[in-house]
Parts: structure tokens; sequence; C-alpha cells
């Protein structure tokens, strides 16, 4: 048998919207101590990958650091690898991104390090089979996967350790295992008990139906980087097993990736199914099937993994309405930009923006994902209402009202597009779901609700918790007697009607004003007897406001009294003073209010001062109210509680007879302006 091949590298990322602090942080930690030790050992060789968004920050905080890292790779002790620039989930890409992506990386390299990379590194290993052939496209030779992957595509104990061809549409490249086995052991293990395992890795060499190419066994260390403090650099592990290996170099031999798969090219194939990380396919399962996911994976061994699969990353945009709502916006953003011609900067520019908002960290949850952190999803969202403004030429742009399936369920939505506002309107609930400020290049509808938290933390699930609808404007809610706002605020608001989510049909739509008329019939309960209700809401579109005039009608036979409330939900980076303040208007006055939950009294209008983006947005009401000022907050990790938005719900009483009709003119408006 030849010689045993070791790879050791580390994956290394920034999400987009990090702060400066916590990038600072990951370098003088993991960044800068792993290259520091490699760099004394200039005879051990590395397989290392930095993210475009990394790469981006170190050459502006730290340009010594890729200066020593082009020095190793000058000197082939280190291999860089490429991949998407900006960290996306390759597969749910449009075509042109995928090859978009992956070409800035290697063009980046090229000019940086004067090499191409003949290698790539696919984020949270999200893999599917189309993809041999786009990397194929894209000049990109090999990848790694986890050797789980392997086995759900049936590799038994001995092809886990060698590199394998994956073909698709006539094109091959090449896969490599990663030992995740092994990545657990160094991690808990010294170097000389993982030596002594290497030792012994089992070969396909000699037996009846090895392939031709078999006896040089390659185990795969690959682990992120940020993790390296706890695992490589733990104790001066990394030197030791340097030196272990140097020991031990008639039969061992650290390679990178492109000199083993020269030194011995794999000749068999392996087709993997649509996988993932052993992480993404539990994350992305719901709290209980992960639980029974986990308990069969302790049941089971290594020979038995190609049996037992778990989700996909797919499934997350299905888990999580706000990430497939993400995603909605980037495919449709995508489209825009396509659009362009005739002006390559603008399109090149616009490109760019798309990319970012394709960083795949805000799309969903787990140990290492961000849906549920609020600065990953503004910076998104930010990027990609950059690319939209700038495929907008001003001298042809006109304000209209488009009817699209925007969100991909088969209906219709209704996107109010205009110079300085974005407006999407839903039928269930009748509901705007996305409202963009692009002067602040802001959606205040990015919102998020708790969709893990009863599972995850033990928690009993609540009766009509928030996780039942997304935290959206313009959402009708009639509340029975008892409500309070402690009630709203836990989860338990006793809805007494069927409009918060229910459909309601486009009446009227006038592209011109622009404006629209939706209207639902649907019931109230009042006394435990659900009587007809009917409600009207006209939406006018104005530059920087959008005005809604509400019918509500009895339709009953007899009297209707009841509670209703209108739920307006404004998503800010964060709580607190230095982010946003909260006034109530009542004549010239303003009153501020803190951010606690509060009732509030007698109400004309509600300021909300935006002091991170220099926004005022005024809720007003021709009819005046008393309203509910809740903050939204998510738990979904144990310890840990992130707000998301606020939430406004004014509420007026209602004593209808029967036929009888209630009216009234809501109004949200934006302006620019210096926070004081």
């Amino acid at each position: 048998m030849g010689r045993t091949g070791i790879i050791v590298g580390t994956h290394n990322h920034l999400p987009l919207g990090r702060s400066e602090a916590s990038a600072e942080q990951l370098y003088q930690e993991a960044l800068k101590p792993l290259l520091a030790v490699l760099y004394r050992y200039p005879a051990f060789p590395m397989t290392l990958h930095y993210s475009g968004i990394l790469m981006e920050w170190l050459e502006e905080a730290h340009p010594e650091f890729l200066a020593l890292l082009g020095e190793m790779v000058g000197r082939g002790q280190v291999e860089v690898l490429g991949g998407g620039y900006y960290d996306p989930i390759l597969p749910l890409l449009p075509m042109n991104d995928k090859l978009g992506q992956l070409e800035k990386m290697t063009t980046w390299l090229r000019v940086r390090f004067e090499t191409r990379p003949r290698g790539c590194w696919i984020a949270e290993k999200v893999w599917e089979p189309a993809l041999a052939s786009v990397l194929r496209a894209s000049g990109i030779d090999y990848t790694f996967i986890d050797d789980g992957q392997f086995a759900l595509a049936g590799a038994t104990e001995g092809f886990l350790w060698e590199p394998a061809i994956m073909e698709d549409q006539g094109k091959i490249i090449s896969l490599l295992p990663i030992a995740d086995r092994l990545s657990r052991l160094a991690a808990t293990s010294s170097p000389a008990e993982v030596i002594e395992r290497l030792r012994h890795l089992p070969s396909t060499s000699g037996k009846p139906d090895a392939p031709g190419g078999g006896g040089h066994p390659l185990a795969v260390i690959m682990d992120d980087g940020a993790t390296a403090a706890a695992t490589l650099l733990r104790d001066g592990w990394l030197e030791e097993f340097v030196r272990c290996a140097a020991e031990n170099a008639d039969w061992l031999e650290p390679v990178t990736a492109g000199q083993f798969l020269k030194d011995h090219p794999p000749t068999h194939r392996l087709y993997v199914p649509a996988s993932a990380s052993a992480s993404i396919m539990s994350w992305s399962l719901a709290p209980g099937r992960r639980e029974a996911y986990a308990r069969l994976l302790g049941r089971t061994g290594v020979a038995d993994e190609q049996f037992v699969v778990g989700g996909h990353f797919r499934n997350f945009l299905e888990r999580y309405p706000e990430a497939w709502l993400l995603y909605a916006k980037m495919m449709n953003t995508h489209v825009l930009v396509s659009q362009v011609r005739g002006d390559k900067y603008k399109k090149k520019a616009a490109q760019n923006e798309l990319w970012k908002g394709q960083c795949h960290y805000a799309y969903w949850h787990g140990e290492a994902g961000g849906i549920y952190e609020n600065e990953l999803r503004k910076a998104t969202y930010r990027s990609l209402i950059e690319a939209e403004k700038i495929t907008r030429a001003t001298e042809i742009f006109a304000p209209s009202i488009i009817g699209v399936d925007f969100d991909m369920d088969g209906s219709i939505e209704y996107l109010y597009q205009g110079s300085e506002l974005n407006a999407y309107i839903h039928t269930e609930g009748g509901a705007l779901f996305e409202l963009d400020f692009l002067p602040a290049s802001w959606n205040y509808l990015d919102t998020m609700v708790d969709r893990d938290l009863p599972a995850e933390t033990g928690a009993d699930p609540k009766p009509g918790a928030a996780a039942a609808y997304p935290r959206k404007a313009f959402i009708d809610h009639f509340c029975t007697s008892d409500c309070s706002i402690t009630d709203f605020e836990a989860g338990r608001h006793c809805e007494a009607g069927d409009f918060a989510r229910g459909l309601y049909d486009l009446v009227e739509l006038n592209r011109a004003l622009p404006e629209l008329l939706m209207r639902r019939d649907g019931c109230v309960l009042v006394a435990g007897a659900p009587l007809p209700v009917r409600i009207e809401k006209r939406f006018v579109f104005r530059p920087r406001s959008i005005d809604v005039y509400y019918r509500v009608t009895n339709l009953a036979e007899t009297d209707l009294g009841t509670t209703f409330g209108v739920e307006i939900n404004l998503s800010l980076a964060a709580r607190g003073p230095e982010h946003g303040r909260l006034f109530q208007i009542e004549e010239n006055r303003k009153m501020e209010f803190g951010s606690d939950a509060a009732e509030i009294d007698g109400v004309g209008a509600l300021l909300l001062r935006d002091v991170r983006n220099e926004v005022s947005v005024t809720l007003s009401s021709a009819k005046s109210f008393r309203s509910w000022s809740v903050p939204v907050r998510t738990s979904s990790r144990a310890g840990q509680s992130e707000f998301q938005s606020h939430c406004f719900v004014p509420l007026w009483g209602l004593e209808l007879g029967s036929r009888e009709t209630w009216e009234n003119h809501m109004s949200v408006g934006f302006e620019k302006t210096q926070a004081p």
C-alpha cells in the first residue's frame, strides 16, 4: 500500500453584515495565529479558503495578512480554494449568478496571488448533482463534501478515505471526502492519537471489487476557521501535529488537495445525491423531527448512514416564511438586474450588490446560520435594495403597480414600485409584507418571529402564538373583550375574527393613480356566535407615504360590538434609543415613550425615529385610537434574546348596527431627517 495522504486546512468566512468588532475578533483569535504557526513550518502544506467578503475586509483592515498569505502561496506551501465570492448556497442561484460568483472569486485570486484555483469550497457543503457540470464549466476540478455524504451515495468504509469522480451532463469533477470522525478526534485528542488513527486507515487496495488506483488512502481535516482557536491551535496542537507527521514521513504524507489529485487521480465514480453537512441536514428539520433524527443517528453506525437522511438546505425556505420572502426578493432582484441593457457599468454594479445579497447566512438557522440575527438580514436586504435602485434609470422610471407571483406560491401579489417607496401587498390578510424606503435602502417589514422556541427551550406552545402569522403591516384583528396587551405580547391575543390570515379579493386596481381596493367577507365571533363582517381597504400610494382607507361593515341582522385593531410592525436595526425613539403626537406636541410594552390612550399619531438611518416614520389616523406598543423579540437559542421589530396596534371600539359601516383613514409616512 502507498503512503497515506493527509490534507489539513480551514475554510474561513465573514457573514455580510457582521460588525467590525466581530471581524477583528475572528482575525485576532483565529486567522492571524493559524497563519503565524503555518509560516514557521514552510515544509508543511495546507489548504485554505477565504470568502470574498472576508478577503475584502482583510485587504482593508489587515493587508499585511494577505501579503504573508501571498508569500506562502508563492512558495507552494498554501493552496487557496475558490468558490462563490459572496458565500452563496450555489444550488439556490440562477445559473449566470452561479458562474459569475465563481468567476469573480477566481479572478480575485488570480490577480492577488497570481494563481488560478483548481479547487473550490461550497458553502455548508450543500451539494446537488448538477453542481458537477457547473463547477467544471467554471474551471474547477475538485471540491470537498463530508464523508457522510459519500456514505449516502453508498460508499463503504474503504471508499470513505478516497476521492471519487462525480459526473453530470458528461462533465466530471473530483470529490474529496472530509473525514468528520477524524476532525472530531482531532478536537478532543492529542496529535499522537490522530497519527495512530491515520496509520490504520482502510484501503480499497487488493479488494476484488476495488477500482484501479487504490492503495493511497486520503484523510481530510477541513475545519471552520472560526473554531481553529479551540481545535487546531489549542495548546500548540498544530505544531505538535506537524512534528509528529514529520517523524512518520515514511508512510504519512501531508499534501495539498491539488497535489494529491495530480499524483493519485481518482478512477471510481460516485453519484452523491442532494445533501449537505450533517449539521445542515439536522437543523433544516422541524424541532421534533430533529430530535427523532438525532436519536436514530445515535443508534446507527457508519455503515448504515446511507439509509439515514435528514433534511436539506431548501427545507429552511419552507420552515421559515421570512427566509422564503428573502429568497423571493433575491430572485426578483435577479430578474431586474438581468433586464439592464446598454450600460455595462450599471449592470456590473447592480450585479455585485445582488451577489452580496446572496450571502447565505441570513437564509437559514443553525449553529452558524443567522436568520434570527437582525443585522445579517438587514445587510442582505440592503444589498438587494441597492441592486434594485441601480437598475432604475431615473429618466425613464415611472411608479407603477404590477401583479406578479412574487413569492412563488401560485397566487398573485401586488407590488407598488415607487421612486422612493416599494410596498408589496399579499392577498393573505390583505397585508403589506415588504415596505422599502429607498433613500435608506431599508425594508421596514424585515421582521422575524420565533419558530423554534417551544421545542428547543422546553416551553409549552402558546395558543395563538405570534409564530402563527408573520409580523407585517395592516394586519386586521378583532379582539375579544377580555384581551389585554399582556395577552397580545404573550401570543394569547384571543383572535375573534378570521381576517388576519384570511384571503382578501382584489376588487379594483388603478395603475394610473396608483391605488388598489381589497375586500374580504369574513366573520367575527361575538358571544360565541359568528357574525358576518366585511372589510374593505383601499391602498393609495404616494411618493413618501401609503394611505389606507378602511370600511368595516356589519353584514349581520344583529348589532355588532367588538374591538378592531390594525397591526403595523416596523423593524429597526436594534432596540434602544441609539437606534430608535418612539413618540406620541398630540396636536403640536410630541411626548416620548420607551420601547417597553405600553398601552397608550388618546392617540392621533405615532412617530418612530430611526436614528441609525436618519428616517422618521409617522403612523397617523383620522380617528383617534388607543394603541398597544410592543417590542417583538426572538429567543430561539438558549439564553439569547434578540430584538426583531416594534409592533403597534391601533385599536378602536366598534358598535355597529345591522348593515352599518365604520370608516377610517390611516397613513404611514416617511421622511429623511436628521435625528435629534
